[in-house]
């Protein structure tokens, strides 16, 4: 027998955009139901977090957990593939509260964590439960979604309103033809998580470590500690060399392409290759390919696409999880105003909203294409080109200093410091003045040990104690 349910809000998707919705609009005692269709916790790329990510996780009421359960973060450390060149971007330089100190989270963990929040603050989270159809269109202040549980059960459930957060499947965005791939972000990344790891080179203090690849990958590797000896470490490259390089390694035989693809890409790099040595792989090769795409129409009468179901961009700037619940944070405000009738007709609230996150995905977008092709200088020729490189990890520097800041209300405002980015001359006479200052040249934060792991250390020795069993690699 079809089973039938009526709720205000129907969420679909549990990551971070998807749970953040839900627990706000549970807690303004809305009947919301989130259906995520796979079982939680489950691996995602993704694991370091933005400054403005703290406050945000602090009012849905989660920071004491994530503390007790994950390293801190005090900066970021790029680095040329030989560690000959690097810039470090410690957050303390511009932020002067507690909120500088971010995470470096295990993505499953943590968006379980998010997830089970959704649940204690009345949310009703249906996991192992796919959403096959949603409509959108037959009426303009109701939605109706069809969805299948794990047993083979299908479900009509109705709501006032929708908020797909489905990630990157982009469930409504797909189904009505509105995703488009951004093309010039043609890029896969590869990854894992190994252990049994001697943290350096800023690891073992909590920086993120950003290591170009240049030459005909176009890509990056990056490495972040997860836990005292714990790393997630992969690389991202445009998808004709990773088509290129998956024909040559299955013609010489390789039983697992990924994984052999992950190591090589990490292996060239001198510095990566001496912390995997005598190290344990502990999750399988993850691999997510194609993910950068825009959606348009965002939002109408009776939905709204939060997070990577409104568009994702490359993740090199680690913008991805703040992307996401700013701006479920944000739409959330205005579906309560619109559910409550304080809205005559046209939704102000809806509007300014989106107008602050397609600026914020913009001002990301602007600041990826910046890095990837700085003043016209290529990855090839920073591989190849020692001032070159210089340019490139300078504009990294600069570029981490916006992403430090709030540029959701306020993107507009660094419309003529991209200006000055963008054009040579003027860059040159920035980074003579800004950027080459001996904070940014020393490769380390000086931040302490009790800072950045002794919150989580007990958490640290349950994940190792349960992993002692696996391959040296």
């Amino acid at each position: 027998m079809l089973q039938t349910s009526s709720h205000d809000v129907i969420v679909i998707g549990g990551g971070p955009a998807g749970s953040t919705s839900a627990t706000w609009l549970a807690r303004h005692g809305y009947n919301v139901l989130l259906l995520e269709r796979e079982k939680f916790p489950r691996e995602h790329v993704g694991e370091s977090l933005l400054p403005f990510c703290y406050s945000l996780l602090d009012d849905l009421g989660v920071i004491d957990e994530l503390k007790k359960n994950f390293v801190r973060k005090p900066g970021v450390r790029f680095i040329d593939r030989d560690g000959n060149i690097s810039t470090t971007w410690c957050f303390d330089h511009v932020i002067k509260n507690e909120t500088y100190l971010s995470f470096q989270v295990i993505r499953g963990e943590f968006d379980h964590i998010l997830l089970r929040n959704a649940a204690k603050n009345g949310a009703d989270v249906r996991e192992e439960t796919s959403v096959t159809n949603a409509d959108i269109t037959s009426s303009s202040d109701q939605v109706t979604v069809t969805s299948l549980d794990s047993a083979g059960k299908e479900s009509v459930h109705t709501a006032r309103f929708l908020i797909d957060a489905s990630g990157r499947e982009a469930f409504i965005g797909a189904k009505s033809g509105w995703r488009k791939a951004r093309e010039e972000l043609d890029r896969t990344a590869i990854w894992s998580h190994w252990g049994d790891v001697k943290l350096s080179g800023g690891l073992e203090e909590g920086l993120s470590i950003i290591i170009y690849m240049g030459l005909e990958q176009k890509g990056w590797i990056w490495v972040f500690p997860l836990g005292e000896n714990r790393i997630t470490a992969g690389f991202v490259a445009q998808n004709s060399y990773i088509r290129d390089q998956q024909r040559k390694l299955k013609g010489s035989g390789s039983k697992d392409w990924k994984q052999d693809l992950c190591m090589q890409e990490l292996l060239h790099s001198k510095y990566v290759q001496g912390l995997l040595e005598g190290s344990k792989m502990l999750i399988p090769t993850q691999i997510n390919g194609n993910y950068s795409y825009e959606v348009k129409n965002h939002y109408g009468s009776n939905y709204a696409m939060v997070g990577d179901a409104r568009g994702f961009v490359d993740p090199i700037f680690s913008s991805g999880v703040f992307l996401s619940i700013k701006s479920a944070s944000l739409v959330s405000t205005a579906i309560h105003k619109q559910l409550t009738g304080e809205v005559n007709g046209k939704n102000e609230a809806m509007e300014t909203a989106y107008q602050q996150i397609t600026g914020a995905y913009n001002f990301v977008h602007r600041m990826i294409k910046l890095f990837y092709n700085p003043h016209s200088v290529t990855w090839a020729q920073a591989g190849a080109d020692g001032e070159a490189h210089k340019n490139h990890e300078s504009a990294m520097a600069a570029g981490h200093y916006m992403l430090s800041g709030d540029f959701f209300e306020n993107y507009k405002k660094f419309e003529g410091f991209f200006e000055i980015l963008e054009d040579p001359e003027q860059f040159r006479r920035y980074k003579k003045l800004v950027i080459d200052r001996d904070e940014f040249v020393q490769p380390t934060c000086s931040s302490r040990w009790d800072e950045v792991f002794k919150d989580m250390v007990q958490r640290d020795q349950e994940r190792t104690a349960g992993t002692r069993d696996l391959v040296v690699l």
